[in-house]
């Protein structure tokens, strides 16, 4: 777990207090002893009671400790929290990429669709345009032959089969036209994505 700078200050300065309680302990007691001859000494004179100092010392050393990990806990929760913002800025690239991929074959797969539907109509109006030809040929007086009408039925036919397929061609084209937009603005979005995971990396 890293630790902050302002902990690390708080840690030395708590250490500098140990070792300055330590200090004042041992002359205390070398006074003590030295003054210890004297009857009429006071040991409460010149510095007070060193029992006091040291016990202030510590207290303020115990408040520097919880200061510090205080510093330290919030240092760590904001570490997670940022790391839980690149991981969810990672799943959601991820996710757009796999979308765009499978509109993009969904697109593919619609213009394959529309070429063949194009293709279709073309077929259809070279027969029907034949048929029509055939229908208006000149024919000599008389009944009118099987032929003739089986050939008006099945230009019938070919109107209402091109009728279906540029009604098929026309919304293959729009089901098109909305996938790329569908796409374009996916690939916006995971651009966006990208750079922001961008910017949390960094930090």
């Amino acid at each position: 777990m890293k630790i902050d700078a302002s902990v690390w200050m708080l840690a030395t300065f708590g250490a500098s207090l140990l070792v300055g309680a330590g200090a004042l302990l041992r002359a205390a007691f070398a006074g003590g002893r030295v003054n210890g001859a004297s009857p009429s000494s006071n040991p409460n004179e010149a510095g007070g009671d060193p029992h006091h100092h040291i016990t202030r010392l510590q207290a303020e050393l115990t408040a520097f400790r919880e200061e510090a990990l205080t510093a330290n806990a919030a240092r760590e929760a904001q570490r997670i929290e940022m790391v839980e913002q690149r991981q969810r800025a990672e799943r959601q690239v991820q996710g757009a990429q796999a979308e765009i991929q499978r509109l993009s074959a969904e697109l593919d797969a619609a213009k394959s669709r529309a070429q063949t539907l194009e293709q279709m109509v073309k077929d259809l109006k070279g027969k029907l345009a034949s048929s029509e030809d055939e229908l208006k040929k000149p024919r000599p007086p008389g009944p009118e032959p099987k032929t003739l009408t089986g050939l008006s039925g099945d230009t019938g036919d070919l109107q209402k089969k091109l009728k279906a397929a540029n009604e098929e061609r026309d919304a293959a084209r729009a089901k098109i036209e909305a996938l790329e937009r569908l796409v374009e603005g996916v690939r916006a979005r995971s651009r966006e994505l990208a750079e922001e995971l961008k910017s949390l990396k960094k930090e």
